[in-house]
């Protein structure tokens, strides 16, 4: 990140390079197919029909050196061994150019001079910022992100070596030098400089978690530059791509620092709701609620990226974006207000979960409100996916009973990070609710019970008409239920009949939000 004298263009670097660009622009070295040239900071990308290569530039920056054809070579190679196991989609092979007595071509005989990544080609409507800037974005899409982010996080090495809190505050002063080196740097100083001061000020309150997080293996090798831009659909699955090769310690990171590149990037762009259902699911398969204290942080130096981007271009949109990227970055490190815990309860159809996601972005704080669900976290403790079913004997007392106590320690956890929570579940026993707002007292959060209603044949209506839910509720288990359950008295009643934006308006008018 950092600009130093070390970023250059290498002696014989880009200039004897405009032979390889002409060899991969044009398009009689695809077939025919035409091409589309991007060029990046650091790379040359060629769309070539159903082929997509990607060139290395002749340059040296302070945080990586392509300088040299071995360099490229080797860093194209650790950018397929980086990316191959989240994208085996779209990642091929690497290919070199070689030079033969008819000039230069893309693979064969002959001497390299050159290497690409050789790739497959996929819709650029299909990556996640189109589909965003579209309003495209489902939220199947957002929970098939967050499945696939927290598998990649389980999965990759611990990296102890790299992170805590020294590494963080060395990248917010490098974000803050090299933002004033660009050319928009003159022009930012204040709120650089505000933004600099409340983030190593909130650093140094999280120093000890930040760093007790390092040593529980918290910080792994990531993808490094989880923005939208960096997630594509391939097959209706999403797929994260252009991970970080060339830097183990840009990528090797706390695990929600990487998350928050996409939180952010969604916050951002308004789509709160997206946000807040991407941060729920990843935390049900994770269960790092503990960690929430500190991605306000972590969200704000992300969007400060950005601010860097955006400082880098020349212009009046430049400035505007990099001052717009810095008032958000410092707006995260706001005094957030005291959590809510919200319980929702009632029987199976009633709506609960649905109600939970139009009420979460709605509840005051950086990322609104977490929902944890019963359903899910059953399905989570038995290790498979919320949308698969499991065996009535997984729905057995003693199971039920460790699904509350998981859903009341993760509750616990992310209250006393400072982050609301919206408990979803039947609640059709006195001692669970009752735990609940005991547990709000103790952690200083304000609670309001909730209990949906709606006639018996609406619910086994509802439930009929269920499909891809977490629920494995029929309509014979909501008439058991309707013989025994009764609402707990000191909630609020709500009557679940109507549309969920009904339901939804008479809730807010009870919670007193918008």
């Amino acid at each position: 990140m950092k600009q130093n004298p070390a970023d250059h263009t290498a002696p014989d670097g880009e200039e004897r390079q405009k032979e390889v660009v002409a060899l991969l622009a044009d398009p009689a070295t695809h077939g025919g197919s035409s091409v589309e040239h991007i060029t990046t900071h650091i790379s040359h990308v060629f769309i070539a029909g159903p082929n997509t290569y990607k060139l290395k530039r002749a340059v040296a920056r302070s945080f990586v050196d392509y300088s040299s054809a071995e360099k490229r070579k080797a860093l194209c190679e650790r950018e397929l061994a980086t990316n191959i196991e989240n994208a085996p989609q779209i990642y091929k092979a690497v290919v070199p150019i070689v030079r033969t007595p008819n000039g230069l071509q893309l693979d064969g005989e002959g001497e390299p001079v050159d290497y690409v990544v050789a790739m497959r080609t996929f819709k650029t409507s299909d990556m996640f910022d189109a589909l965003a800037d579209e309003s495209r974005l489902t939220e199947r899409h957002i929970q098939d992100l967050a499945d696939a982010i927290a598998r990649q996080h389980i999965r990759v090495p611990r990296a102890q070596d790299f992170g805590g809190s020294k590494a963080i505050q060395q990248t917010i002063e490098e974000l803050v030098e090299t933002i004033e080196a660009t050319p928009q740097g003159p022009n930012l100083k204040q709120p650089l400089q505000e933004w600099k001061n409340a983030a190593l000020a909130e650093l140094q309150r999280l120093t000890p978690q930040i760093d007790a997080r390092r040593r529980h293996g918290y910080v792994r090798r990531c993808h490094g530059d989880l923005h939208l831009a960096n997630i594509c659909l391939v097959d209706e699955a999403p797929v994260l791509f252009d991970a970080i090769e060339f830097s183990e310690k840009i990528a090797s990171i706390d695990i929600l620092y990487d998350i928050a590149f996409t939180a952010m990037d969604l916050l951002y762009r308004g789509f709160r709701q997206h946000a807040t259902l991407l941060l729920s699911r990843y935390l049900s398969h994770t269960r790092d609620y503990s960690g929430l204290k500190a991605l306000g942080l972590f969200i704000s130096m992300r969007s400060a990226v950005r601010a860097m981007v955006a400082a880098a271009k020349d212009g009046e949109a430049g400035l505007r974006e990099a001052t717009n990227r810095l008032e958000f970055a410092l707006s995260c490190l706001a005094n957030q207000p005291a959590p809510r815990l919200l319980a929702i309860g009632g029987l199976s159809g009633t709506g609960k979960s649905t109600l939970a996601k139009s009420l979460a972005p709605d509840i005051p704080g950086l990322i609104g409100a977490l929902s944890i669900r019963s359903d899910v976290c059953r399905k989570r403790l038995f290790g498979i996916s919320p949308e698969e079913p499991l065996p009535k004997e997984a729905y057995q007392g003693d199971v039920s009973r460790k699904v509350y106590a998981t859903m009341l320690k993760d509750t616990r956890r992310a209250l006393n990070a400072g982050t609301s929570v919206i408990v979803d579940a039947t609640f059709l026993g006195e001692t669970e609710a009752n735990q609940l707002e005991r547990l709000a007292n103790a952690t200083g959060a304000h609670f309001t019970g909730i209990w949906l209603s709606a006639d018996l044949e609406i619910l086994k209506t509802r439930i009929a008409q269920r499909t891809g839910d977490a629920s494995d509720a029929t309509p014979q288990i909501a008439e058991r239920q309707w013989q025994t359950a009764t609402a707990n008295p000191a909630w609020a009643k709500l009557d679940a009949s109507g549309t969920p934006d009904e339901v939804a308006a008479a809730a807010r008018r009870l919670l007193a939000i918008k």
